[in-house]
């Protein structure tokens, strides 16, 4: 039952209780806040900035690499770390010049939870970086990057969860299967600043 009311209606809010009564739980839910304002990276962000070790001892490594933790996965930095190249990750609330100033070859907008569309404050962020440094977004970092050259976000109906998402590459038409957990996207139709769709989700149409 629980899953044909999500697959008709989308994503809702529910509880799962053993000790509440429907009604109780009814009236426990409308006193939640609601999902998409709250800001759940400052939660899960670091509290300082930290190296990936084990660190690159060769001076001449690749890449110095910043991660803007928005709620990273700690694979995100191994892989990094993989390719040779020095890997910091900081708070989600460093400014710009703090960020420029670890004097990153590249600066990496990891994903995390909630709605990007209350993130002004790393929206803002980004627009000081861009230009300056090479940057790339992941799922959230992904959207926030759109969002500081002016498009939207909207909140999926279903949220792309798990893995087997077959994405296409509009460039040569390639599919690629993708493992994914978002549960936002970009509206491609308010998309500025010279900005264009690489990727689309084949189950939905959305951006990748």
């Amino acid at each position: 039952a629980i899953t044909r009311k999500l697959r008709s209606v989308g994503v809702i809010t529910g509880i799962i209780t053993s000790n509440k009564t429907p009604q109780q739980s009814l009236e426990e839910m409308k006193k939640l806040p609601d999902y998409g304002s709250i800001d759940y990276v400052k939660q899960v962000t670091t509290d300082k900035p930290y190296e990936w070790e084990p660190n690159p001892t060769d001076p001449d490594s690749l890449y110095n690499i910043v991660v803007l933790d928005c709620g990273l996965k700690y694979t995100i930095l191994r892989m990094i770390r993989s390719k040779g190249c020095r890997v910091t990750a900081v708070p989600c609330t460093m400014s710009a010049d703090e960020i420029l100033n670890l004097k990153p070859d590249g600066i990496i907008l990891s994903p995390g939870p909630g709605n990007p569309e209350v993130l002004d404050y790393i929206v803002d962020t980004v627009k000081q970086l861009i230009g300056k440094k090479p940057i790339m977004g992941i799922c959230m970092g992904n959207q926030l990057i759109a969002r500081a050259f002016g498009a939207k976000t909207f909140k999926l109906k279903f949220g792309h969860r798990g893995s087997n998402h077959p994405v296409r590459d509009l460039s040569d038409g390639r599919i690629h299967i993708t493992a994914q957990n978002h549960g936002y996207a970009t509206d491609p139709d308010t998309l500025k600043g010279g900005l264009e769709v690489t990727h689309i989700n084949l189950n939905d149409g959305t951006v990748e």
